[in-house]
This record gives structure tokens, sequence and C-alpha cells, in this order.
């Protein structure tokens, strides 16, 4: 595990990008600093598995090619079989950047956990790819998730950011749910990632915010960082 100060994620030569949420209009700054940490030219990868709109995946594509991104692909993943899909694997592990998109974090949950493309999404990693979850996607790549989706509530993510609850699209009216959720799991670090921010998590521990908007950290009542 890598560390800087009280957060802990997934060792790998690549970088990690929890966004909270947004529009392409409003997250350049994070879209472009995110392309800058890419390590080559390989292609960058959109995995629509959290049930975003049809068109969106072209949408991205146009948006990080117009921003200096090398050419990509959307890799068609929307449920378990697609996840274990060979060709899809491949489109994964060869990507020098994947972003998952926003939507239904249980629904992308469901599609990747336990199957090879979350292991092709690792290995990517572990060899230089950025890695991007917007929304539901930041979720995903943590311990835990405060969904603002109405009756959702708590997600269990993937882990790689462990000991750490997100919840992503944050307001000061949300601050009530992440609280309620540390009191539940009060060995936690909560973090509230508004619209239009990003948190970067680099190789050589980086810890950057990144966009135009602030993070709220809230540490749990019995929260250890060195646990």
């Amino acid at each position: 595990m890598t560390q800087a100060g009280p957060l802990k994620w997934r060792t790998g030569a690549g970088w990690l990008v929890l966004i909270g949420g947004g529009r392409w209009n409003t997250t350049e700054l994070i879209d472009r600093n995110a392309i800058e940490a890419m390590s080559d030219e390989t292609p960058i990868a959109f995995v629509p598995a959290a049930g975003c709109p049809p068109d969106y995946g072209g949408s991205f594509l146009a948006h990080y090619t117009a921003l200096g991104a090398p050419p990509g692909y959307v890799v068609p993943i929307h449920d378990s079989a697609s996840a274990n899909d060979p060709v899809n694997v491949r489109r994964l592990a060869q990507a020098g950047l994947i972003y998952f998109g926003g939507g239904d974090t249980q629904k992308l949950l469901d599609a990747f956990t336990g199957t090879p493309t979350l292991d092709a999404v690792a290995a990517a990693y572990a060899s230089g790819s950025v890695i991007v979850g917007m929304s539901a996607g930041a979720i995903a790549l943590a311990e835990w998730g405060v969904s603002s989706d109405p009756g959702v509530g708590v997600l269990k993510g993937w882990g790689w950011l462990p000991k750490v609850i997100v919840a992503p699209h944050f307001i000061d009216e949300r601050a009530d749910a992440l609280r309620a959720a540390l009191v539940d799991r009060p060995e936690l670090l909560g973090l509230g990632i508004p619209d239009d921010a990003a948190l970067a998590l680099g190789p050589d521990g980086e810890v950057l915010t990144w966009g135009s908007a602030q993070i709220t950290v809230t540490l749990g009542p019995k929260f250890d960082p060195k646990g």
C-alpha cells in the first residue's frame, strides 16, 4: 500500500483519480490533468458499466481527444457476462487511461467485482495506467461509498482505498449522511467529493486536489492512520 498522511491506497505505477461528479464543460481541468498523468501514448478506454446513456462513451472520447488525449475506445461492459469477455479484458489491459463513467454504482459493482476485467484494470494500473472513477466509479475504487441515489445508502467498493468511505456529489446537505455512515463504521476516513473536484493519488505518494471545488475530510471517531 502507498501512504501519505492518513490516506492509504493500492500500490501501482499509475494514478488513481476519484471525481465527485460534473459535466465536460466543468471538469476540463481535471480531465487535462488526468491526460497529463498518462505515462505514454497507449489508448484511453471508457467503461459504461454504470449504465451511461448510449452516446455517452462517444462524447467522452471526443472530449478527451479534443484535450490532447491519444485515440481510444469504449469497452462495452454492461454486466458480468461482458466483463468476462476476453476481448474486453485485453482492451482494458492495453489502456493507458481507464475511465469509469457515472451512473448506477451497484450495476458497476455487479458487473466488475470478481471478474478478469477488474484484474486487467489492476494490472494496467500496476504498469502505469491512470484509473479515473467518476461518481459511481469513485465509490467502486474506495472501500465504501455513500450513494447519492435515494434509498441506496452505503455500498461496498473494491477497496483500492482501504479504510476510506467516499461521498460523491457532496454538498452540505449530504454531510449528515456521511457522518451517519461514519457512526456505523467509526474506523473509516470520510471523503466528501463535490462535483467538479477530484482526489488524485500518485505513485510516489502524491495527494492532490484537482478542480474548482474543495474536498471535505472527516475522520471517524476510531480512525487510526497507522492501523
